[in-house]
């Protein structure tokens, strides 16, 4: 009988750290989702935005990382993968500003193909045919976007969200290479976000108090609190758990700008976007339930 109890009792923690473990990992997708449409209502130049944005999660996960009393790494690793974040965050952010928000967030959310690609290309990983088959449909929704009526701003956007679709990659590649920290690598990013991007902001006119409230959304919640809400989740949460909930941000972001700021796309970019999600959800499921062998893909 008390054998029993601890099966029962150990079960019900592990099925409360689970559900927990859950309720941050969508609470990042919710609060990463904001972006869209808080980064299209402040009038300042992508950079500025950036630079404000990424000291305030600065100090988000900084006091995240005392408080936890993790080790701050830096090596040559930690500084390669904190530069791809930096890159990530601030070309879409500039995506956003010239294309549609969902265009800028479903195109850099093409980034799983570039891991296969980049884990082909550089650890000889090669990839199955279903994960070929996979890409293919991902990438056929990628051009589906640039099929769409755009205007010239909107192509260089577009573009712009794939590179930093490529840059997202390599945050996910440098967890192979040896000194890796993804929370150090995440903390030195916003750090270097904010020490090239906030001279651009001395430069801004706007200070009015929405303005403001819509960086400090954007700092502390949509990017620092975002950030701690994913790396406190995926300690307990299962990787197929985080891969279906990661799939609400695409989704939720363009929906909460077209509600609240008016932006709709075409329905070439609709159909591309269905085919960039499901081909991401497939594979991220894929390799959280079957993770593929060293050179086998």
């Amino acid at each position: 009988m008390k054998m029993e109890h601890v099966i029962k009792g150990h079960t019900a923690q592990r099925f409360k750290e689970n559900y927990i473990g859950t309720v941050y990992v969508v609470l990042s997708a919710v609060l990463f989702s904001i972006g869209g449409l808080f980064i299209k209502m402040v009038p300042w130049n992508p950079m500025a935005i950036n630079g404000a944005r990424c000291l305030l999660a600065f100090l988000v996960y900084f006091t995240y990382l005392k408080v936890t009393k993790h080790t701050i790494v830096f090596n040559k690793t930690v500084l390669f993968a904190a530069v791809c974040n930096f890159l990530t965050g601030y070309t879409f952010v500039v995506a956003t500003k010239l294309t549609s928000a969902a265009n800028a967030i479903v195109l850099q959310f093409t980034q799983p193909i570039f891991v296969i690609l980049f884990l082909w290309l550089i650890f000889h990983n090669r990839p199955s045919r279903s994960t070929i088959l996979t890409c293919a449909v991902a990438f056929a929704g990628m051009m589906c976007f640039f099929l769409d009526k755009l205007t010239p701003d909107g192509m260089i956007g577009n573009l712009i969200a794939v590179f930093s679709g490529i840059c997202y990659a390599f945050v996910f590649i440098q967890k192979k290479m040896p000194g890796a920290d993804m929370d150090s690598a995440m903390m030195f990013s916003c750090l270097l976000g904010a020490i090239i991007g906030c001279p651009s902001v001395m430069k801004e006119t706007d200070f009015s108090g929405h303005v403001l409230l819509y960086i400090a959304i954007l700092g502390i919640f949509q990017f620092g609190a975002a950030l701690v809400f994913l790396a406190k989740g995926l300690q307990t949460v299962q990787p197929f758990t985080a891969a279906v909930s990661s799939m609400i941000e695409p989704i939720l972001n363009p929906t909460l700008v077209a509600i609240f700021y008016g932006e709709t796309i075409g329905p070439v970019s609709l159909l591309g976007a269905c085919l960039v999600i499901g081909a991401s959800t497939y594979y991220s499921i894929k390799e959280a339930v079957n993770p593929p062998k060293q050179g086998n893909g």
